[in-house]
């Protein structure tokens, strides 16, 4: 069943909804024209990126997924993978412990992981012994301390 993507102006600053048949997800309106610009950056397509005034529209969403798309069959051809969702402070620090105080003040600690696919993100892997993680939440981060200890 394709995706049905319906808009939710408002909700937490306004997000599409991704309506997958058996579940929902969401992706907020801001998250779709920063992550697009950054991969039309990335993918030398700066025309191909939705413009501030069509934040929130469907035609923004096109051009975030025919960018998500054109990203895909780059990586399929010759198997570079994007860092748009790569957490700046923490690349080169994959396999390390590290403690963050993050944009809300909250200290964690982690082993910095890093997701497959084409757009990989960071994950914050809990221990030596998990079997993965979730996303790196909390950024731009205060800071970030590697406090030893590899994967």
């Amino acid at each position: 069943m394709p995706t049905k993507i319906t808009l939710n102006p408002g909700y937490a600053g306004g997000v599409y909804v991704l309506d997958h048949g058996e579940f929902y997800t969401c992706l907020g309106f801001d998250v779709v024209l920063n992550k697009a610009a950054a991969l039309a950056t990335e993918l030398n397509s700066p025309e191909h990126s939705p413009v501030p005034t069509e934040r929130g529209t469907m035609a923004a969403y096109r051009k975030y997924a025919a960018l998500v798309d054109k990203a895909r069959q780059k990586n399929i051809s010759t198997g570079w993978r994007s860092r748009v969702d790569l957490t700046a402070d923490l690349i080169g620090l994959e396999g390390k412990r590290v403690e963050v105080i993050d944009c809300y003040g909250d200290r964690r600690r982690f082993i910095v992981g890093r997701s497959t696919g084409w757009i990989p993100c960071h994950l914050e892997i809990k221990s030596r012994s998990s079997s993965g993680g979730e996303a790196v939440w909390g950024t731009p981060f205060r800071s970030v301390r590697v406090v030893g200890g590899t994967a």
